[in-house]
């Protein structure tokens, strides 16, 4: 039986919103709703997440080994 599936389906799309800039070699910048609530900072195979709108101000919250797992605790903790 073979089953045919619509490619282009009417409604609404849904948007995905890129959480993350890159602002510097190894920085990268994460916001939530156009609001900036931390950063990921590369430091050798680590990805620290800094919790906080402004850099010099920012408080690492978690390393990871994953970029996106650390995006991931940055956003998490912004929606606290």
């Amino acid at each position: 039986m073979v089953m045919d599936i619509p490619v282009d389906r009417p409604g609404r799309q849904q948007t995905t919103e890129i959480p993350w800039t890159r602002i510097d070699l190894d920085l990268y910048e994460v916001a939530r709703d156009g609001r900036i609530v931390g950063y990921v900072e590369v430091v050798g195979a680590v990805f620290v997440a800094l919790g906080g709108s402004r850099y010099d101000r920012a408080v690492e919250v978690a390393q990871h080994l994953t970029f996106h797992a650390a995006v991931d605790t940055v956003l998490r903790r912004a929606a606290r």
